[in-house]
């Protein structure tokens, strides 16, 4: 039989995103950022974090890496915004509950400072695909309701806004340090011939 994969959920993941020296660098940023807290649980900077060096370089890295997700997918853009973008400090026994984030096209997190155990976890959006599961001979991201991806060092992952999300707990005994961002696209979407375009 032909297999064909229809109506797809694309998330994509790139390890070593940034030079070291780049990390490290953001790193103490990031510290700088977080002593001046003035809350300690689940703790998170403005979410204007794009707007700032070290971070504003970040941003652009970000802007081409949609960009070459974008042409992947065949998709015609021309601009985009990051609408937002927030650094996360997660100290052990703390989590994220689930979410979306509205409003956008894209999110992302990137991994300053993780021990690499689970830091995201993404359900099936399909609401009926978990009605009737069979057993799995091999566990794979085909046959799977859930999937989890590593908190490592370094690794930037990329998904669409709608996915629904969360961070498990952290169970390590180091603070969990990541970024996160948001992207909408600018300009026309959609198309005018089946009534479903606008303009941003």
């Amino acid at each position: 039989m032909d297999h064909q994969k229809v109506f797809p959920t694309h998330i994509f993941v790139k390890d070593n995103f940034l030079a070291p020296q780049r990390v490290n660098v953001m790193q103490e940023e990031m510290r700088i950022l977080y002593e001046k807290r003035k809350h300690n649980n689940n703790w998170q900077t403005g979410s204007d974090l794009d707007k700032s060096q070290p971070f504003s370089w970040f941003a652009q890295d970000i802007g081409k890496s949609a960009f070459d997700i974008f042409d992947k997918l065949n998709y015609d853009v021309k601009d985009i915004e990051i609408t937002g973008m927030w650094g996360n400090v997660l100290r052990p026994g703390e989590a994220h509950q689930s979410h979306t984030h509205s409003n956008n096209f894209l999110s992302g997190v990137y991994y300053l400072n993780s021990d690499a155990e689970t830091g995201i976890i993404f359900s099936d959006p399909r609401p009926a695909a978990d009605v009737l599961v069979p057993r799995k001979k091999t566990k794979t991201n085909e046959n799977s309701n859930l999937l989890s991806y590593n908190s490592k060092q370094n690794r930037l992952i990329i998904f669409p806004s709608w996915l629904v999300h969360w961070v498990p707990i952290n169970k390590s005994k180091r603070d969990r340090i990541s970024i996160s961002f948001n992207i909408q696209i600018k300009g026309q979407v959609g198309e005018h011939n089946e009534f479903q375009s606008a303009e941003y």
